[in-house]
């Protein structure tokens, strides 16, 4: 049986929520834990996860540093001021005062059973701010524990947002072992958890014409399509791209290059380099006409999913990443895929996704491998999608999830029982 504490009044926006629940095999219920969500909510992923717990019957609370359009079913609650800038650095210290202060308010006025921080970098810092009564999550991002390599100041924040959770939540099993080696977060509170594949996606796969989606998007419908199917921006290398794609573009005449802009970063310096790269798209394509299609808006992970269909190569060759879903999801749409030589893609090739990993400097690497470029074959389409379907579900990404919550909650109540008891 899951431990449940008493209700108790409470201020704030959980109070109906709170009495949701789950039905279980055998007829009885239990309360499903509250989550107050840590996260910057303009986040696809944050807000994935956001939708998918509250679907699920969790009551639901992101509370947000940036702003952002509503979610379907969650309690979307933003700090005051965004959107404003404070100069100077004591401004900008003031600023964060400010919200640290906002999230203590909402922490102990919606009292939630857990509190999952997505992410070591602006949420890790804000966590440290948080009351601890909840039990807590934390999610760590593969561009915030990149950044941490390389400023002292960052590797302070992870280290500290890290060691006060009570579960670390990686995405790949590489990530998981920095956690533990680099900053010493015990075996026993850390799991690998993937984000896994949407699972609309599975019946979507198969109801995709491939022409019509390359007519809606004007590509050639007899091109053989590579895709970039990452946000523009340095991160994902998509200057090195454009470059390698321009230097085999004579030698393969049937190659287009589809390259999507994605969503805009929340951050000033960020949008700017995707601004700059999505120039640097546009120009490639006014220099090589009908070879190029640019996708400057954000597309859905549906939409994203179909060009995927539509496309023979994926290309995802970031500088660093976690078990990346736009990498599993072309899996499954049956793409070749071109990816960096970096720890998570190497993991998920050992566990059992067929892929090329582009070894070396990256533009030459990739100019031979467009050279050479081809659809993927049959029995590789057949592993990879077996793959997906095997292990990579989102339902059961999610449920993994769920598990940790009830088992954390679970173990806290016992704790302020035995407490009691005494």
């Amino acid at each position: 049986m899951t431990a449940t504490r008493p209700e108790k009044p409470r201020a704030g926006g959980l109070d109906k929520p709170r009495q949701r629940r789950a039905a279980t095999d055998d007829h009885s219920s239990a309360v499903l834990p509250s989550v107050l969500l840590l996260c910057g909510a303009s986040s696809q992923h944050a807000r994935k996860w956001a939708v998918a717990l509250a679907e699920r019957g969790h009551p639901v609370i992101a509370a947000s540093w940036l702003g952002a359009e509503p979610i379907d079913g969650v309690d979307l609650r933003v700090a005051p001021g965004t959107g404003r800038t404070r100069h100077g650095r004591w401004g900008a210290v003031w600023q964060l005062a400010a919200v640290g202060w906002w999230l203590r308010r909402q922490v102990r006025e919606s009292d939630p059973d857990v509190l999952h921080v997505h992410s070591v970098g602006m949420a890790g810092l804000l966590s440290l701010l948080a009351p601890r009564r909840p039990a807590r999550v934390i999610t760590p991002w593969g561009v915030d524990l990149q950044s941490a390599r390389r400023s002292r100041v960052r590797r302070w924040v992870a280290r500290a947002a890290l060691h006060r959770a009570d579960l670390v939540l990686p995405t790949a099993e590489s990530v998981r072992t920095e956690i533990l080696q680099r900053y010493r977060i015990p075996a026993n509170r850390t799991r690998t958890v993937s984000w896994g594949v949407a699972d609309n996606l599975f019946e979507l796969r198969d109801t995709v014409d491939k022409d019509v989606v390359r007519r809606q998007f004007g590509i050639p419908v007899d091109a053989t399509v590579l895709f970039a199917a990452r946000t523009a921006g340095p991160v994902y290398r998509t200057s090195e791209v454009l470059r390698a794609f321009a230097g085999v573009a004579a030698a393969r005449p049937d190659l287009h290059l589809v390259v999507l802009a994605g969503h805009r970063p929340a951050e000033a310096a960020a949008a700017q380099a995707q601004r700059k790269c999505v120039s640097e798209a546009h120009d490639l394509a006014a220099s090589l006409p009908g070879r190029v299609t640019v996708v400057d808006r954000p597309l859905t992970p549906e939409d994203t999913f179909r060009l995927m269909r539509a496309s023979e190569v994926s290309i995802s060759v970031p500088r660093f990443d976690q078990r990346s879903c736009t990498v599993l999801e072309a899996a499954l749409a049956g793409c070749r895929l071109l990816l960096a030589d970096l720890p998570p893609y190497h993991e998920m090739v050992a566990d059992g996704m067929g892929a090329d990993i582009v070894v070396g400097p990256l533009e030459a690497a990739l100019s031979e491998r467009f050279l050479a470029a081809r659809p993927l074959e049959p029995r590789l389409q057949q592993q990879n999608r077996q793959f997906i379907e095997t292990s990579e579900s989102w339902s059961r990404q999610v449920a993994i999830v769920q598990e940790c919550y009830q088992r954390l909650t679970s173990d806290r109540a016992e704790l302020r029982g035995s407490g009691a008891d005494g």
